[in-house]
């Protein structure tokens, strides 16, 4: 009786600890991902406030979508997004595959002055978009992957906005 009753207490002492562990490291954290939009929007804001590498990234993007790759994946980098007319988001995004205290997140500023936010799942370095074709324009890709406009500061931002009918 008493070897049954060391067992039980190791199993919960065990289970407890799982639990423990499962909700710092897996379980998506609120504070986890203020802090992330944080550092994401002061990153944007520095990307954004620099002009000439701004254009030189565009240039760049210009260069490949129109080059012998044209089609491909090359109208994005790690943080500009060139649609066909010229407009751009300057972004930032996470995966909760990469970052599982995180769910997804992507915060942007366009070429429009105004920032959107979405929690579309674009997958890890975005791999979503390397399966889709260039979007004509800036209201194109708004409305393809549910961003939604937001102040630029506030935690509106982590609001769902995806699957279109989230709360």
């Amino acid at each position: 009786m008493k070897k049954h009753h060391i067992i039980l207490c190791l199993c919960g002492v065990l289970l407890g600890g799982l639990a423990v562990a499962a909700w710092f490291f897996i379980i998506p954290s609120t504070n986890a991902r203020r802090a992330w939009k944080n550092q994401a929007l002061a990153d944007i804001t520095t990307q954004v406030a620099d002009s000439a590498g701004i254009s030189n990234e565009l240039a760049q993007l210009k260069m490949e979508t129109s080059g012998p790759t044209q089609g491909s994946e090359r109208w994005f980098s790690p943080r500009l997004i060139l649609m066909r007319n010229g407009e751009w988001l300057a972004y930032a995004s996470v995966c909760h595959k990469a970052a599982p205290r995180i769910s997804d997140l992507f915060l942007a500023r366009g070429s429009d002055g105004q920032w959107y936010y979405s929690t579309y799942h674009f997958c890890v370095d975005m791999i979503v978009l390397r399966m889709e074709e260039q979007p004509e324009n800036l209201a194109a890709f708004v409305q393809a992957y549910s961003l939604r406009p937001f102040d630029g500061h506030s935690d509106a931002c982590l609001q769902k906005t995806w699957p279109p009918n989230a709360r």
